[in-house]
């Protein structure tokens, strides 16, 4: 008997290696029984014993191997062919090393959630949701019915270099469509698109925000109907595997949507489209923590799609790649109709302001004469602040305290709405109190502004005025902004009051005056990308204005009225801020000149924070090779607390992500992180507060 389990031990088996979404994990190998040995194949759905419990994962690999004591047993294959493409397994892959997660996490990101948590084949799936019809807000269009408009010169000379690109096979370099705000590059978009079809090809158009491009998005659904579909953040789990399968089955050829629209299953792709490819939207805050643009830039270069990316404001590192011609760029440097200039900008200087009235003011002289003069024209405002709430802190006056969450470091906003102080990163709330909570006494104010605030004292400055606001709080309930933007094209709304959600996806031709009320709002943030946002932001904003037969004027307020960016945006000179900025970044080796890694560590105890933070920092001095990378810090995020945690990060800096990552990954191993720390790796971060 010994003999012969000596013999079992020692003989080939099958294997298969299943990918879990499990973080810092390798896929784990499994035997494969006789029963399952010709059903499964890479890419299909899996269930398989882990730790105590079943759990579904993605077959990755099949082997042979020697069978050794203690490998499980493979429990079931759950779908007859690859759930999972080769392309798909082949763009897992690269996330993963790319963006330092597990091979299964990408898989989770790629695939609907869905498709791990019920064990239902494919059939059964389709059978049960879908495709189905198409999407609810298509019903009402059964063909497409969108005209197109006529192309300008610089329009139709764009058009055509990228429809000789997208038919040729050797279009290896992406493309950057850096056109000024209403220079038609949507139009260009959805000819694009039309041609695609033609060719018997599907398309991915990426949004940043789609739920909140409403314009955008119904001019999508008039030129192709029940040819689109939408995917976004507000469809539930069971609407997300709808769309999935209606794209899969071939029903739906077109996908637009933010970032997860990517990964939708579209077969025989030609087209890939990013608008507005500045947005730090575009960047995902959970594992994986992927950027859109690089992963369509990897998703064009598997499939052989054509990447064009659209803004009036490119990156700093997708306009250097242009100068280094690892991209090509097509410039539209007018709009649409010829004699529409873009919006003059004035800046008005609140600190000469305060000193005439010896007071802060929310609304200057000039930008109350331009509001009265639009109320009586008729025209429509637009009035941005991006903060949103009615105060943005509460501190007393006799000894300094500022009220602040109990479980982050920052202070509680008051929402005048709501009646509530809330905190707008962990969703603290509670009631307004009457005393110092410091030194109990009666004198707390409520400072700052925020768009709350911003729309009543406009209702005091002009009662007569019609005004809205439009935020996140507003955007919360469904169909409320729809009905909002439908009253202001309508006439119904003089003016609207508004976060950066107004500052693209708005054309409206009767907006003639935008109005900034704090233009230096973000300069001053510890992010070396600051002036980077705020420049694309004033110049987004600005962009609203003047798209109609009436010219446009800007009028942006600031306390920083000498700012180089304000300087370089109220003369709407993209160049004369990139090169500006291009050398500050290059003093310090910032991004586009470096790529950066972030490795935030949080925890409840600062003690063991502080000192895993400096175990980490020695592991990752003693691993890489020298000049590999640099290792900035250990020290405490600029928001130091966040949720109840306090936060520490280590920076890496160097020029190969994918050389820094396997060193991350080394370091980790000679260490032992305490189960009290959780730990992030951020490949490429957008933010560092």
């Amino acid at each position: 008997m010994n003999l012969e389990n000596s013999i079992l031990e020692t003989q080939t088996i099958h294997r298969v290696q299943v990918a879990l979404p499990i973080p810092f994990s390798e896929p784990y190998d499994y035997e494969v029984g006789p029963e399952w040995l010709e059903k499964v194949t890479v890419g299909c759905r899996v269930r398989v014993p882990f730790r105590n419990r079943s759990s579904i994962g993605i077959a990755v690999g099949i082997s042979e191997g020697e069978r050794f004591k203690g490998l499980r047993a493979l429990e079931k294959v759950m779908d007859l062919e690859p759930i999972l493409r080769a392309t798909d397994l082949e763009l897992a892959r690269w996330l993963s090393r790319f963006y330092f997660c597990s091979l299964g996490e990408a898989m989770d990101q790629i695939l609907p959630h869905f498709l791990f948590a019920r064990e239902m084949t494919l059939d059964g799936l389709l059978e049960r949701y879908g495709p189905g019809p198409a999407h609810t807000e298509l019903h009402s269009i059964v063909q497409p019915a969108g005209q197109a408009h006529a192309l300008t010169g610089e329009q139709q000379s764009a058009f055509d270099t990228l429809l000789r690109k997208m038919n040729s096979s050797a279009h290896e370099k992406p493309v950057l469509l850096h056109g000024i705000t209403g220079s038609g590059k949507t139009e260009i978009y959805l000819r694009l698109i039309e041609e695609n079809l033609r060719r018997g090809k599907t398309s991915i158009c990426l949004f940043p925000e789609i739920a909140l491009s409403e314009q955008i998005k119904h001019s999508f659904i008039e030129r192709f109907g029940t040819l689109l579909e939408i995917f976004h953040s507000r469809l539930t789990g069971v609407e997300q595997l709808k769309a999935w399968l209606r794209v899969k089955s071939g029903k739906s050829r077109i996908v637009l949507g933010p970032r997860s629209a990517l990964f939708a299953p579209l077969e025989n792709m030609g087209l890939i489209v990013m608008d507005e490819e500045q947005e730090f939207t575009y960047k995902q805050d959970q594992v994986p923590r992927y950027h859109a643009r690089e992963t369509a830039e990897k998703l064009a270069s598997l499939t052989g799609a054509l990447f064009v990316m659209g803004t009036a404001t490119p990156t700093l590192e997708t306009r250097y790649s242009c100068q280094e011609a690892r991209v090509e760029r097509l410039v539209l440097s007018r709009r649409v109709v010829v004699d529409r200039k873009l919006p003059e900008v004035e800046i008005v200087d609140l600190s000469e302001e305060f000193k005439r009235k010896k007071r802060p003011v929310i609304f200057s002289d000039r930008l109350k004469e331009e509001i009265a003069k639009n109320l009586e024209l008729a025209q429509g405002i637009l009035i941005f602040l991006n903060r949103r709430g009615f105060s943005t802190f509460v501190h007393c006056l006799k000894c300094g305290f500022i009220l602040s969450c109990k479980h982050c470091q920052v202070s509680l906003t008051f929402h005048m709405e709501t009646g509530k102080l809330l905190c707008h990163y962990c969703n603290f709330q509670c009631a307004p109190i009457l005393n110092c909570p410091s030194c109990n006494a009666p004198h707390l104010k409520y400072g700052g502004l925020g768009t709350e605030k911003i729309e009543s004292e406009l209702a005091k400055a002009f009662p007569k005025a019609k005004i809205a606001r439009v935020d996140s709080d507003v955007a919360r309930k469904k169909g409320r902004v729809d009905g909002i933007l439908a009253q202001f094209k309508a006439g119904k709304i003089d003016m609207i009051v508004g976060t950066q959600m107004i500052a693209k996806g708005f054309d409206f031709p009767h907006v003639t005056l935008v109005g900034v009320i704090l233009a230096d709002i973000n300069l001053s943030l510890p992010d070396f990308r600051a002036n980077e946002k705020t420049f694309q932001l004033l110049t987004q904003v600005a962009g609203r204005a003047g798209r109609g037969a009436n010219p446009g004027r800007v009028i942006v307020q600031s306390y920083l009225a000498h700012h180089d960016v304000l300087k370089a945006s109220q003369m709407h000179d993209y160049e004369l801020f990139y090169a500006s900025e291009l050398e500050k970044r290059k003093e310090l080796a910032y991004p586009p000149f470096s790529y950066l890694i972030n490795i935030v560590m949080k925890s409840k105890s600062e003690k063991s924070l502080l000192d895993f933070s400096k175990l980490l920092k020695e592991a990752l001095e003693h691993t890489r090779s020298a000049d590999e990378f640099i290792v900035m810090g250990p020290s405490p995020l600029p928001i130091f607390k966040l949720k109840g945690f306090f936060r520490w990060h280590v920076m890496l800096k160097g020029r190969n992500i994918e050389s820094m990552n396997p060193v991350i990954y080394r370091a980790l191993k000679k260490i032992k992180k305490p189960s009290s720390v959780q730990l992030l790796v951020d490949v490429s971060p957008v933010s560092v507060l």
